[in-house]
């Protein structure tokens, strides 16, 4: 009975890679590493249906219309992040790559390939570009909402901040993602440019965030650590899609870790603060400082007859002067007096 109880046991655990057999492939995720997967994939799910109930929780009690604008955020991250997260520890979403350097060593390799063939999981690149622009909207609105210190903002000014960001990181994941899929050497262009393009967005974003919106405080560590962790994105992909230097299933916990810093808890933290502390600010829609709204006094004063055309144009005075009588009209109307 006992032998039973435990075959049920092994039966009923973690067969992701049996039944989704890695076929065709040298270096590929082990059962450990969908193990660890799964986790991940829980705390995100646990963290998607806690967002969801805080949601419509807001909804029905009519609340802030600046917190159900915030809370929407994370449960789409969560979302996202739980649906890549079952697709990465299902061992589905890759495809093999040929590697560039010989990594581990692999005795008995399936394709006789050397380098071997590679697993490379491009479901987690389609997650972050959908998750990295909302990430972003999230660290915009919690400087805007909180430090703006009773000072007027430029919506241009968080549109066009919002916007850079954005393509900018959508480059460097979509760089990333592209030297991923290449097996020669030529794939570490496409790694430098992405890098390049993301520590320029980082610094015009650490420019926005500490000299235009004054972040400090907690909220200021808490930024320079999600911008070491954004950077250890790079390192992970050189160890691992690049480099081959590190497994799949270490790649798989490096790059969870990575995820749970960026959107689980630093993505809370936003979602925290914005709601317990954030204010809509004062936002200036004027694209320049020459052009200003009409005062409703200025409009008072305007001429009771503005000239229209030359055909049809008329003096103010013409019109307040008061018609003249015929002269012999007004010795009829003595007479019947």
């Amino acid at each position: 009975m006992s032998g039973e109880f435990v075959e049920l046991v092994k039966k009923s655990g973690n067969r992701a890679v049996e039944v989704n057999p890695p076929t065709g492939l040298d270096v590929h995720l082990t059962k450990s590493g969908s193990d660890w997967l799964w986790t991940v994939y829980s705390i995100f799910g646990v963290l998607a249906v806690l967002y969801a109930c805080f949601f419509f929780y807001q909804e029905m009690k009519n609340g802030s219309q600046l917190v159900r604008y915030t809370m929407a955020a994370p449960f789409l991250i969560s979302l996202f992040e739980f649906f890549q997260y079952y697709t990465y520890a299902s061992n589905l979403g890759w495809t093999g790559i040929q590697a560039e350097f010989k990594g581990e060593d692999v005795s008995d390799p399936v394709s006789g390939e050397s380098p071997n063939i590679r697993q490379i999981f491009y479901a987690k690149y389609i997650a972050w570009f959908l998750c990295w622009p909302i990430q972003l909207f999230m660290v915009e609105l919690a400087g805007v909402t909180i430090n703006h210190q009773g000072e007027p903002l430029s919506v241009w000014d968080i549109m066009h901040s919002l916007i850079v960001q954005v393509i900018g990181f959508e480059f460097w994941i979509i760089a990333l993602l592209v030297g991923a899929l290449i097996r020669s050497s030529y794939k570490w262009g496409y790694w430098t440019m992405g890098v390049f393009v993301s520590l320029v967005v980082l610094g015009i974003q650490f420019k926005r965030q500490v000299f235009d919106l004054r972040t400090r405080g907690l909220s200021l560590a808490m930024y320079f650590v999600a911008i070491i962790v954004i950077l250890l994105y790079n390192v992970c992909w050189g160890l691992a899609d690049g480099g081959n230097s590190i497994s799949p299933t270490a790649e798989a916990v490096f790059y969870g870790v990575l995820d749970l810093c960026i959107f689980a808890i630093w993505a809370g933290y936003l979602c925290f603060i914005i709601c317990r502390f954030g204010e809509w600010p004062e936002v200036d829609a004027l694209p320049g400082n020459n052009i200003t709204p009409i005062n409703p006094d200025q409009e008072k004063n305007l001429p009771a007859s503005p000239r229209a055309s030359g055909d049809t144009a008329y003096d103010d005075d013409d019109v307040s002067e008061e018609p003249q009588q015929d002269p012999e009209v007004d010795d009829e109307i003595q007479q019947r007096e």
